[in-house]
């Protein structure tokens, strides 16, 4: 890809319209330094005492991050929280960078889920201790699922794209159940035009009618066997009726059964955490401005490939990282 290409694309961004649809979490971190800990007086155990609270949107979140960093023009969310202060606050971050949220369900018998990481200070890092999961561990009721599919019903022929966030698990007691997948499905086969594309961390093989995006260990448990990287793209193309992405780690992204686009090579330490997330948003913002599958996938490895090196913090990517990144390593290709 050349220069001129990846910023004509890049400038495409601001008149996007996505939506995604998944699972809200609320990632807390919780800053503890422990020589400031005192003795409880009711157990005698030592009182942690935090100096910081950083919160985020997480999951869903993270792609809705990711793509308001890629400046895109218009984003939606579809999801459900619980009454409570956690779903009060993931509102509210999310509302601050004007993605719009009337889509997100407020279920009181519902906890937000959460993900809740305790940092010690030590040596002057941050070190992370066991982390607290707040998750719903009952089914979906059916009335949040009509909601949801109503919304999706919705945004479909207003949105350039959907976005699927498969998040959890466990089964059907978050926002993608097997109701809402198959209701996502039908709206993949009215609207052949629009960009449905699926992420989901145990349940990918289930999807039909839409984009997907896998790991290769994902795409091999999802198939039942081990093939080489353009045989599990055409079995996934086979079985969901829309083209795979197949990331490969440090060597890049499939991109459907013919081409492997390389990764930005990284040689310092790296922080893993949200580059599958920052793939996806690029990805899809890249098809929704007309980029090949290819085109779409290096725009996928530069997000990641800035995120990447984004050190203990769930990173993102903008526009401007993208370019310096591509100077960086891709140029001379082009």
């Amino acid at each position: 890809m050349t220069l001129d290409r990846l910023q004509e694309l890049l400038s495409k961004f601001k008149d996007l319209k996505i939506a995604v649809i998944g699972d809200l979490f609320l990632d807390q971190w919780y800053d503890v330094d422990p020589a400031l800990n005192e003795p409880s007086l009711e157990t005698d155990l030592p009182a942690w005492q935090v100096v910081r609270h950083p919160v985020s949107p997480g999951a869903a979140g993270t792609v809705l991050n990711n793509l308001h960093a890629l400046g895109a023009g218009e984003l939606h969310v579809i999801s459900f929280t619980g009454e409570d202060g956690e779903g009060w606050v993931l509102r509210h971050l999310l509302s601050r960078k004007k993605i719009r949220t009337e889509h997100v369900v407020t279920v009181p018998e519902r906890m937000t889920p959460s993900y809740i990481k305790p940092m010690f200070i030590s040596g002057g890092k941050r070190v992370e201790q066991n982390r607290l999961d707040i998750k719903n561990r009952q089914p979906t009721p059916a009335w949040v699922e009509d909601r949801l599919l109503r919304a999706a019903e919705t945004l479909a022929p207003e949105v350039d794209a959907l976005i699927i966030l498969d998040q959890l698990t466990e089964t059907d007691t978050g926002v993608v159940t097997a109701r809402v997948r198959e209701g996502l499905a039908a709206i993949g086969r009215k609207y052949k035009d629009l960009i449905l594309f699926a992420d989901s961390r145990e349940r990918i093989a289930l999807f039909r009618d839409v984009i997907i995006k896998c790991n290769q260990l994902e795409a091999f448990k999802a198939l039942g066997e081990t093939l080489s990287v353009p045989q599990a793209a055409a079995k996934m193309r086979a079985v969901t009726g829309r083209p795979a992405f197949i990331t490969l780690g440090k060597d890049g992204i499939a991109a459907g059964e013919d081409t492997i686009v390389p990764a930005a090579v990284q040689t310092g330490p790296i922080d893993v955490c949200g580059a599958g997330d920052a793939t996806t948003a690029a990805i899809v913002s890249g098809l929704c401005a007309g980029a090949t599958m290819a085109e779409a996938a290096l725009l996928g490895n530069l997000a990641a490939g800035v995120t990447l090196r984004k050190l203990g913090m769930t990173g993102t990517a903008s526009p401007e990282e993208m370019i310096a990144l591509y100077h960086e390593q891709f140029e001379a290709d082009a």
